[in-house]
């Protein structure tokens, strides 16, 4: 096991607490000395095992820093019963066998357990994500219930020191078993260091639950005083537990993600949550038919029941809204993705198909309703874009680089278009631009920022030594086609002609746009049956070439 040179003198102090420990138990008498000596190490040896826990907090992954942090808040909720007995030994010179500190190390173990149980060894996966904070919060309050339910009624409702003895050693031992298990299958399923850090552990543990019995057994033949042998193992067992922390800060989970055995313990955690709370009905139950129980405890017992039946359905209630919520997230970003193009990010063709017909419905509106000043702006352009000479970009740089030629056009037809239009990937190096909301009369102005925005700079890729120039073509027309009669032609009807008006841009010499207009005073050409005048824009340089060849 490797440490870090910082961890290294914070083990060398360990050792000299737990070598004057063992010295003050074999040459010290049992006297007030030797108590304060004892439970003022155990203090300090409890706070280092929280402080080294917390310190993994800080450097973790975020999903596993809760871990470290249930590991640590543990330890400290122990210092402060710790702080408890050490005031009860030396102040009040008194230790009662009902303590409220027995409460607290309760607590603190059950926050060990849930934080072994989230596996610190194993990088967080989706099956992890399921046991959320309500999971735990559940576990948690379970145990709490536990505790309130067997052994604070013969505390403080009807104090039998004896009835309370038995159910703490019941809880305590139940606790001891469960971190055992899962620091055994922690051991099991892990590797390398990390099996290493597993198996200090649960010899730790092991060694602490058999002193937990040792101690319990002279407490109650009056042979036990603070500072005795046992203590000096209590000592090495908490240094134990710093070391463990210290050691755990350099290692790196594991990927967890396809590990059979990982994926069916999240399961089966994740799972575990709900039906814990089937134990109230049934302690209920049996508080009812416990014909011996004292009055008093009955009714506490009850009431406890009811009240935490209230609070475990209402902690459901919330994680079912929960997961009903992140089901409808999950499912937004599927249908979101499935109307995605992979490659450029932009919309693909399903896309269009599921958005079509309401912006069609709410241009057949807006005509329906507008007149005089409010015709502008409620036209719906299609403008069918093909990268120029696609196939030579392919031949001669390959396939990747032209993936990155096809982004990098479909990022820039992006910059070139409105917030309210939407970019589709057609088909191939073909983009399909739909503008809502606009002008019929200045479509000419988006077809010219597009050619402008695609070809006036070279495409940069690392690896090509050289830029690659790139044009494209456009065709466009609108819907309706007719401004008085809106319903004369349908949009499918539009977009070929469009897609016509572009192979008109590509047949005249590429690097232009072709917009379709209905048939005027101009030239008329029949497309499709449809009488069509054109309207021509140049992409860049052919312009400058067309007034040089003008001069």
């Amino acid at each position: 096991m490797h440490l870090k040179p910082n961890a290294k003198m914070w083990v060398r102090l360990l050792l000299c607490l737990v070598l004057a420990q063992t010295a003050a138990s074999i040459f010290l008498p049992k006297s007030y000395l030797l108590t304060a000596i004892t439970d003022c190490t155990i203090l300090v040896l409890m706070v280092s095992a929280s402080v080294a826990f917390g310190r993994n907090a800080r450097t973790s992954h975020p999903r596993q820093r809760i871990v470290w942090i249930l590991l640590s808040v543990g330890y400290a909720i122990e210092s402060l019963a710790q702080v408890g007995w050490t005031y009860g030994e030396l102040v009040r010179k008194e230790t009662p066998s009902i303590s409220a500190g027995d409460g607290a190390v309760f607590l603190a173990w059950t926050l060990l357990i849930l934080g072994f149980a989230l596996r610190p060894h194993v990088e967080p996966t989706d099956q992890q994500r399921h046991l959320g904070k309500l999971d735990l919060l559940i576990l948690l309050l379970a145990g709490v219930y536990l505790y309130l339910f067997l052994v604070v009624p013969w505390g403080y409702i009807a104090p039998d020191p004896q009835s309370y003895g038995v159910a703490y050693k019941f809880l305590a031992v139940a606790q001891d078993l469960i971190v055992l298990s899962l620091l055994a299958l922690g051991w099991k399923q892990s590797s390398g260091e990390w099996r290493k850090f597993y198996l200090l552990l649960s010899l730790i543990v092991a060694v602490d639950t058999v002193m937990e019995y040792v101690v319990d057994s002279l407490a109650v033949t009056g042979v036990y005083f603070s500072g005795g042998w046992y203590d000096c193992a209590t000592a090495i067992c908490l240094a134990g537990m710093t070391f463990a922390a210290l050691v755990a800060q350099g290692l790196a989970p594991v990927a967890g993600l396809g590990d059979s055995q990982s994926e069916r313990y999240w399961r089966l955690a994740s799972r575990l949550a709900s039906p814990v709370s089937l134990i109230l009905p049934v302690l209920t139950a049996w508080s009812f038919l416990d014909d011996g129980l004292p009055a008093d405890v009955r009714k506490f017992r009850v009431l406890l029941s009811l009240l935490s039946i209230v609070v475990f359905v209402f902690i459901g209630i919330t994680k079912q809204a929960r997961l009903e919520s992140e089901l409808a997230g999950a499912n937004r970003e599927l249908l979101d993705a499935s109307l995605t193009d992979v490659l450029t990010g932009v919309r693909n063709r399903r896309f269009f198909t599921n958005s079509i017909d309401s912006d069609v419905r709410q241009v057949l509106r807006s005509f329906a309703h507008q007149t005089g000043e409010d015709i502008r702006n409620r036209d719906l352009i299609f403008y069918l874009i093909d990268v120029d000479n696609f196939k030579k970009v392919n031949d001669q740089f390959g396939h990747q680089i032209g993936d990155q030629v096809l982004v990098e056009i479909a990022r820039r037809i992006n910059s070139a278009a409105r917030l309210s239009d939407v970019v589709i990937r057609w088909g191939g190096e073909e983009f399909l631009l739909v503008s809502r909301q606009t002008d019929r009369a200045n479509a000419h102005i988006l077809a010219q920022r597009v050619l402008d925005a695609v070809g006036l700079q070279a495409c940069r890729f690392e690896g090509v030594g050289t830029n690659i120039h790139v044009t494209c073509s456009v065709g466009w027309a609108a819907f309706p086609w007719s401004e008085k009669d809106p319903n004369a032609k349908s949009h499918d009807q539009v977009l070929l002609l469009a897609d016509s008006a572009l192979y008109q841009a590509k047949d005249s010499g590429r690097n232009r746009g072709v917009g379709l207009i209905p048939a005027a005073n101009g030239s008329v050409s029949n497309v499709n049956g449809i009488p069509t005048s054109s309207v021509t824009i140049l992409g860049p340089h052919q312009k400058q070439a067309a007034a040089a060849a003008a001069k």
